[in-house]
């Protein structure tokens, strides 16, 4: 009877397996330390003040994780919800240059950028609209949100 490879493979799987069995568990190389007792090594530390290495209890709230690592002042402030900003209307886009009279009529002179634009009371300028010019200063309505703006007018 002829052994092929698949039998001899097989026998030496099955003795290995045998001899690992018969043998036993191995037993480790090194002693395992055994555990001191605790008095023992706080007795070299007697100058130690535990107390000073315990934390304090600080309860935090709970949607800040990092809340009892910031002081008192920065743990009240982010406690207190801010409310949203309320839109403000952007600063005013004009710069007084003169008043110009001819025949009695006469126009206030305000510029934009480049522009030179006359103004009267109830003309719109873009997002604003002109409500009322004294000698002391023009008024303005931005439009979008409805606030009022003014823009001091220097006296000569």
């Amino acid at each position: 009877m002829k052994m092929d490879k698949r039998h001899i493979a097989l026998g030496i799987v099955a003795v290995t397996l045998v001899a690992g069995v018969v043998t036993g568990r191995e037993r480790p190389a090194v002693d395992l330390a055994k555990p001191r007792a605790p008095q023992a090594a706080a007795a070299k530390y007697d100058d130690i003040d535990l107390d000073k290495l315990r934390r304090a209890e600080v309860r935090a709230p709970s949607t800040d994780p990092f809340a009892a690592m910031k002081g008192p002042e920065i743990r009240a402030a982010a406690a207190a919800p801010e409310a949203p900003a309320r839109p403000s209307a952007p600063p005013l886009p004009f710069q007084y240059i003169g008043k110009w009279s001819q025949d009695d009529k006469g126009e206030v002179l305000v510029q934009r950028g480049e522009e030179l634009l006359p103004i009267a009371p109830g003309a719109k300028l873009g997002d604003y609209r002109v409500d009322q010019i004294t000698e002391a200063r023009i008024s303005f309505t931005y439009l979008p949100l409805n606030m009022k703006q003014t823009l001091d007018v220097p006296v000569p």
